[in-house]
């Protein structure tokens, strides 16, 4: 048996704190304990700094599980603890299962897209399909797969562990986002997650938002250069995208067609770059949670971050950025978008910081300057405006009249305009445009334009936003001894669905004259007010009269240079008693006479809006009478609103009119009616608007519609000035009303008026009446017949022209 071997054992063993204080002062020269158990003032062993120290120590802790972080300060504190464990990311095959049902998603709303630029397709067609995988999905999907490669390849170069982003993506398209996409996130905790100082998370929290960026960019040009010019034949109103600063500028320079129009039916491709920019930027905003929020962590640091000062800036800050998207749009995303940075920058649960291992190295001014101007440029440049995307609306409404002006003046009797002709939404317009002049009845104006037929009317075809077309009109005043007066070119912009009209308005240099070419009713009453606004020329003075004895002047009648509002007042059957007609068959105002001083006198002559006559409807149907039979065939037009006109187009329904025939009218259409005979006719209209008897575009009568017993007169109209001797009055109802006379005016005393009628008219039948003048009095007279619920009345009002 041997001699047992002796072996000596110490009888106290090193703690973790001595251990850890060894490992340390290997690398570091230690000095006072900081107030945690591991931690140490420090400063950088064999002249090495600090920071190369650190990427020293923690390449020994890696292999025990532990890391060391150097905080701000002056000498730094060094701290070590464990490494922390990151929550378990997703295998590889979950991870490619995601990107392909994303892909997936993708696809579907890219085939929405493409369905909906060309409606005769259908979704799940497999050219639909391949359409939208090749120049949308993959284009999306590639392109943020790039940039989860790129940030992986960065963080591999900063040292730091990395995982694939995970896209989110929805697989629906609405107006409001046809984008599909959404974001793209990383796997991993930025608190978890050690990153070696704070120019290494700059740089990677910088990638993933860059390269979705400039993909985006590039896909859109490259979109917008496979984009057709002309737009495709939409069925719904088209969704409208728009681009950033940087799109519109290399487009402008780089695409010879307008990008704004190609945004109204961008390619899929185009729609990809857009959904990839927006993304990008989106990310880049500093949001908590987002990457531009980490890398304000890189450019202020952590601990300028945590500052009560800088805490408040941010708040103020973001609340206000929060208050100005509520006010400025109603762009749901935005709004989520805003909501969202609020709620996360004010919610007492803060969101979890970077860990930055290094803090002391801190960030010089030439890393600072990098990452905070490529942030910058990606937010200014990539800002794609308050709202990226809409659904236009009046998408097909015709034309736009928005480069046409309202106001010209003209000298010497000739007027020259040119009109633009463009759609006011994305589909291709036809149609006619008819003219007419109203106003200035003494200076027989004429319009000349080449694109006029031989019916007046101007034709155009297939009008687009590229390709808009135009029209030079010429106006020529024949009357030259009359003054010039203010007059206005009335314009019907009639397209299938969509008619309108557009007024411009031409005054005289130089000369006295209305601002308005026509009386505006402002009290439309038994005793009537109309209205004008007149401007007087500098070196002007004019006196106003009248001689007219139903109508007085409410203002005054001795003018000098300026604008002077212009009122008249009326007695009853003062309307009545105006003797002529303009061509739209408007009553011409009481005529004004401008006197002056040793200068010529003028006569103003305006028409009085809305005075044309009356025709009642009872019950929604009105019977044609006989006496609108004509020797020639014409046709009857109906509108709900605006002025009368008559049809542009040369085609027109021709009714049957033999025996008993019922017609609807609605709003903008008309019939043809035979010469001779129309049988029993009915037509069929609210009781509003206008109708209007029409050979060609010559309006023969012209008439407004209104609710009420179905009585006429003939010959003549309800509401309007009779002719000198009988006429008769037809009830078309089917029960019989009353009639009754009514005497109104200083003069019905004389001798010189007749006027009678029966005491009552049957159901369906006609009486005769008389409203006669006698001898020549000194009197100013007029006669006409209402009808109400209650009773038929024969008016005749008289004034004497001593007493106006």
């Amino acid at each position: 048996m041997t001699e047992a071997e002796i072996h000596l054992l110490d009888t106290e063993t090193w703690d973790q704190h001595e251990l850890l204080e060894v490992i340390c002062s290997r690398y570091f020269v230690l000095g006072s304990q900081g107030l945690a158990e591991y931690s140490w003032e420090v400063n950088g062993r064999e002249g090495r700094s600090p920071s190369a120290s650190l990427r020293s120590l923690n390449r020994h802790l890696k292999d025990l599980s532990l890391i060391a972080v150097l905080d701000e300060g002056d000498p730094p504190l060094l701290s070590v603890g464990g490494l922390p464990s990151q929550v378990m990311v997703m295998p590889a095959w979950q991870q490619a299962l995601v990107w392909v049902l994303v892909t997936g998603f993708v696809t579907m709303a890219g085939a929405l897209w493409v369905t909906h630029l060309n409606p005769a397709s259908t979704t799940f067609e497999s050219a639909v399909l391949q359409t939208s995988l090749v120049f949308f999905a993959l284009p999306v999907v590639g392109s943020v797969l790039l940039a989860s490669y790129a940030r992986i390849f960065v963080s591999d170069a900063f040292e730091v562990e990395s995982n694939h982003l995970i896209p989110l993506a929805f697989p629906v398209m609405s107006p409001e986002w046809p984008f599909s996409l959404i974001s793209a996130i990383g796997q991993m905790r930025p608190d978890l997650n050690p990153i070696p100082n704070r120019r290494a998370l700059g740089f990677i929290e910088l990638t993933t938002p860059t390269v979705m960026f400039v993909c985006g960019s590039i896909l859109t040009i490259l979109g917008l250069g496979m984009t057709p010019n002309q737009p495709p034949a939409y069925e719904a109103a088209p969704i409208v995208v728009d681009t950033n600063f940087l799109v519109d500028i290399l487009g402008s320079v780089m695409l010879s067609s307008d990008v704004a129009l190609k945004l109204q039916w961008i390619h899929p491709t185009g729609l990809a770059g857009i959904a990839l920019s927006l993304a990008g930027w989106a990310l880049i905003l500093p949001i908590p949670g987002f990457p531009g929020d980490r890398i304000l962590h890189a450019i202020i640091g952590p601990e300028d971050m945590q500052e009560g000062s800088n805490q408040t800036s941010i708040f103020i800050a973001t609340l206000g950025f929060a208050l100005l998207i509520f006010i400025s749009t109603e762009y749901w995303p935005w709004l989520l978008l805003a909501a969202i940075a609020a709620w996360r920058r004010f919610s007492p649960e803060q969101m979890p910081s970077p860990y930055i291992v290094d803090e002391y190295a801190g960030l010089d001014e030439i890393q600072m300057r990098q990452i905070a101007s490529l942030t910058l440029v990606i937010l200014l440049l990539g800002y794609p405006g308050l709202e990226p995307s809409y659904e236009m609306e009046d998408w097909d409404k015709g034309l736009s009249t928005e480069s046409w002006p309202t106001h010209i003046s003209f000298e010497n009797g000739n007027v020259e305009i040119e009109l633009t002709l463009e759609p006011v939404g994305v589909m291709p317009v036809s149609g006619w445009l008819q003219m007419r002049i109203e106003g200035d009845p003494f200076g027989d104006w004429q319009i000349v334009s080449e694109c006029m037929d031989e019916r007046g009317v101007c034709r155009f075809d297939d009008i687009t936003q590229v390709s808009p077309g135009s029209v030079s009109v010429s106006m020529n005043r024949d009357q030259m001894e009359a003054s010039e007066q203010t007059f206005r070119l009335v314009i019907l912009l009639d397209v299938a669905d969509h008619v309108s009209e557009y007024t411009i308005v031409f005054h005289p240099t130089g000369v006295t004259s209305p601002i308005d070419p026509l009386w505006v009713m402002v009290e439309d009453t038994q005793t009537p007010r109309i209205c004008v606004e007149i401007m007087v020329v500098e070196d002007d003075y004019v006196n106003l009269t009248n001689n007219n004895p139903f109508w007085s002047f409410e203002n005054e009648t001795s003018l000098g240079p300026g604008i002077h509002d212009l009122c008249m007042r009326g007695h009853e059957g003062a309307l009545q008693s105006l003797l002529m007609w303009d061509d739209q068959y408007r009553r011409m105002g009481p005529p004004i006479f401008m006197s002056r001083e040793n200068l010529s006198n003028d006569v103003l002559a305006l028409p009085v809006e809305g005075t044309q006559p009356i025709i009642q409807v009872s019950d929604g149907e009105w019977h044609i009478p006989e006496w609108f039979e004509l020797d020639s065939e014409y046709a009857i037009a109906r509108g709900e609103s605006g002025s009368a006109f008559c049809p542009s187009t040369e085609v027109i329904a021709e009714v049957n009119a033999s025996g008993d025939w019922v017609r609807d009218l609605a709003d903008r259409s008309s019939i043809l009616l035979p010469a001779g005979e129309i049988g029993n006719a009915t037509l069929r209209f609210d009781a509003s608007g206008w109708l209007a008897m029409c050979r060609g575009t010559t309006m023969l009568a012209s008439y407004r519609v209104a609710e009420g017993p179905d009585v006429m007169v003939n010959p003549g109209t309800l509401s309007s000035r009779m002719p000198n001797g009988e006429f008769s009055i037809v009830n078309r109802q089917n029960t019989s009303m009353q009639i009754s006379l009514d005497w109104t005016g200083d003069a019905v005393a004389w001798d010189n008026w007749e006027a009678w009628a029966p005491s009552e008219v049957a159901a369906m039948s006609s009486v005769t009446a008389n409203a006669s003048v006698h001898g020549s009095p000194s009197a100013w007279w007029a006669a006409w017949v209402t009808a109400d619920e209650d009773d038929i009345t024969l008016h005749f009002a008289a004034r004497s022209w001593e007493a106006p």
